[in-house]
């Protein structure tokens, strides 16, 4: 991609509601309410990958005594997470480390894409978020196939 190009993995979009049942705006606006009432000390946010996180007991061992949010939607791609956090997610917490872990559902990106829109999630949180450590984690392969992971390090 060239420097004058838009990346579309980096533009900010909320989900449209294909179902009709409102899911994904219910889930981000219970993330909102829970930004107003908890003080995490790590926020995960990201995919199905972040949202699965909760189902196992080294959730419960490791990351709820530290008070930890998990902001994972399933099916969310980078433009949906930027939306998210530019949107109220990011509003009335002060996490020490913040884990961004997306990118699979971006389908339709390249490679290139994907990894600016990580980087654009990531620069987001430290303008917002200045004393958060970012964690990025990538899925098992994307290293294997993206030749781009390294310009996220």
């Amino acid at each position: 991609m060239s420097g004058d190009e838009i990346n579309p993995a980096a533009v900010a979009q909320a989900v449209e509601d294909e179902q009709g049942d409102d899911r994904w705006m219910s889930q981000h606006t219970r993330f909102v309410q829970e930004c107003k009432d908890a003080e995490p000390e790590v926020l995960f946010i990201g995919d199905s990958m972040v949202q699965l996180m909760q189902q196992y007991e080294i959730w419960r061992e490791l990351f709820s005594p530290l008070h930890a949010l998990n902001f994972g939607i399933g099916g969310d791609t980078t433009c949906n997470v930027l939306w998210r956090m530019q949107n109220g997610e990011l509003d009335n917490i002060r996490p020490k480390v913040t884990v961004v872990w997306v990118g699979t559902n971006n389908h339709k990106h390249s490679a290139e894409q994907v990894a600016g829109g990580i980087l654009a999630i990531a620069q987001l949180l430290t303008s917002r978020l200045p004393k958060t450590k970012v964690v990025v984690l990538v899925s098992e392969g994307f290293h294997n196939h993206h030749s781009c992971v390294p310009t996220l390090c």
